[in-house]
């Protein structure tokens, strides 16, 4: 399984990738008809797709494995005003629970990997989609003229390895029906378009052909089972107390205790962090119970609440106490 490897932008025609597609003007209609909420953009380049779906009402959550391409994404959503989560992935393991997303967009994205790779890619697709939740891709087509092409080895039965432009070095994997068979053995297709971009010049051999695949994904919901963190006493310590504001998001005032449970680590390498409901001054350390969990879905790390031993609170009470923050996620309270 090929190691996966970012675009060069500098060898790349940055204007190009900066208007949305078709495809995604088309979809952004379709999925808000059908009622979807939440998507991923895997594969998210310099932002085009996650601030149109973004500005047509969509909860968005965008990765690329380039710095470069997320730090331009994240600056053309600062330009544009818009809300959407961006951060540095590799397609080959998602930082995000199961069953996170409604749709799952990666356009032009995942064929940059062998066939082991891209196969490993879908099913962390799988992975994130909610159960019934569809998920909308390009790969190349076997028709493709650089599947055939001399100049570029062949690494397995399926890719190509590019020796020019943008993707020096990158594996290209391309399809046929049949590997569309494989690659989907969880889904049901939706529609598969197969589309060849003619080429009208003196040389005519350079056709591109690309499969536009839609599907929808048969799976079991993940149980949500917190029955042996809730209820137990932690001690914590309170690194941003009532009133403080975050080190680096300097408008991000903390109305409540935030902190973290010594020694307990969470999904992102961190320490275990928490909200302390109850207490009304800042605090420097806590000792208290777990009542319930906020389950993130587009990140990799829950949120414990914990409170005084005897006090509780109910749903409606906790989820306005932590908005100030959790309203940036996707997630669901635990009880």
């Amino acid at each position: 399984m090929a190691q996966s490897k970012e675009w060069n932008w500098n060898n790349a025609d940055k204007e190009k990738w900066l208007k949305p597609s078709e495809d995604s003007i088309y979809l952004a209609k379709k999925w808000a008809e059908e009622g979807a909420r939440s998507i991923l953009d895997l594969g998210c380049g310099l932002g085009r797709h996650a601030l149109y779906f973004a500005q047509k009402g969509f909860k968005v959550t965008a990765v690329d494995l380039s710095k470069e391409a997320v730090e331009s994404a994240k600056k053309l959503r600062r330009e544009n005003q818009a809300d959407f989560l961006c951060t540095r992935a590799d397609m080959m393991q998602l930082p995000f629970a199961n069953d996170a997303f409604d749709r799952v967009f990666s356009y032009h994205v995942i064929s940059h990997q062998d066939t082991e790779g891209v196969q490993n890619v879908v099913d962390e697709i799988t992975r994130v989609l909610k159960p019934s939740g569809k998920v909308f891709l390009t790969l190349c087509s076997k028709e493709h003229y650089a599947f055939s092409e001399e100049r570029f080895p062949h690494i397995d039965a399926n890719t190509v390895l590019k020796t020019e432009g943008a993707e020096v070095d990158v594996p290209h994997f391309f399809a046929d029906k049949e590997a569309l068979k494989k690659l989907f053995h969880d889904y049901s297709f939706v529609q598969v378009r197969h589309i060849t971009d003619c080429e009208m010049s003196e040389d005519d051999s350079r056709e591109r052909s690309h499969y536009f695949v839609e599907a929808i994904v048969h799976k079991e919901p993940t149980k949500l089972d917190y029955s042996d963190i809730i209820g137990t006493t932690v001690e914590c310590t309170i690194d941003r107390p009532l009133g403080s504001f975050h080190p680096r998001h300097k408008d991000l005032y903390y109305p409540i205790n935030y902190g973290y449970v010594d020694g307990i680590f969470a999904g992102d390498g961190e320490e275990q962090d928490v909200y302390i409901l109850g207490v009304d001054e800042p605090l420097q350390t806590f000792v208290g119970k777990v009542i319930a969990v906020y389950h993130r879905y587009n990140d990799n790390e829950d949120k414990w609440i914990v409170a005084s031993d005897g006090k509780d609170f109910s749903d409606e009470e906790i989820l306005q106490q932590i908005e100030f923050q959790e309203n940036f996620f996707d997630g669901v309270l635990v009880r």
